[in-house]
């Protein structure tokens, strides 16, 4: 996936409209937020912090639509593809797989698709979003604690198994 990260002044009408232009997609202001389409993910990360989830290999092809628009606006936009992996969590016990690492409420009262926040899974830092009712969680890694994650996440579903598929 591409993954960049967009700064910028969320309170200028100019620079949420220009993302509107790039993106086909708003900006999510609300913390702990997070929108998508087929294409594109938005995930807030802080009041002028944001996440972009691409399609794979789109970096580039993002950054240069994004710059374009922003053009004039006081803004940061940087490819941190390759820092980072998204993770696909679906499935009945994913929650209670989660819970196990992580201290964030994840009962569907208070974390609905949209919501979004950065967290720990046992010790390594992490950003999640929900994406449906499902559940089906994408999980943001940094790509240096990925092999601890990855540790970890098989050690939680040795009661339920993890079946892994890897999308493009």
């Amino acid at each position: 996936m591409s993954i960049l990260n967009l700064r910028g002044n969320a309170e200028d009408p100019a620079f949420r409209n220009a993302v509107l232009r790039a993106l086909k997609l708003e900006l999510p202001v609300q913390p702990c937020s997070s929108v998508a389409d087929h294409l594109y993910r938005l995930v807030w990360v802080g009041p002028d912090d944001w996440f972009v989830v691409g399609p794979k290999d789109q970096a580039s092809a993002i950054e240069a639509t994004l710059r374009g628009e922003l053009a004039g606006t006081h803004h940061a936009v940087t490819d941190v593809s390759g820092g980072y992996t998204v993770l696909h969590l679906s499935g009945r016990p994913v929650r209670e797989v989660l819970a196990q690492g992580c201290p964030l409420d994840l009962h569907p009262r208070v974390f609905k698709p949209g919501s979004s926040a950065g967290s720990l899974f046992f010790k390594a830092s992490m950003w999640l979003w929900q994406t449906d009712v499902a559940p089906t969680y994408e999980v943001l890694v940094r790509s240096s604690f990925m092999g601890y994650f990855w540790l970890m996440l098989e050690r939680s579903t040795q009661e339920c198994g993890l079946v892994t598929r890897r999308f493009q």
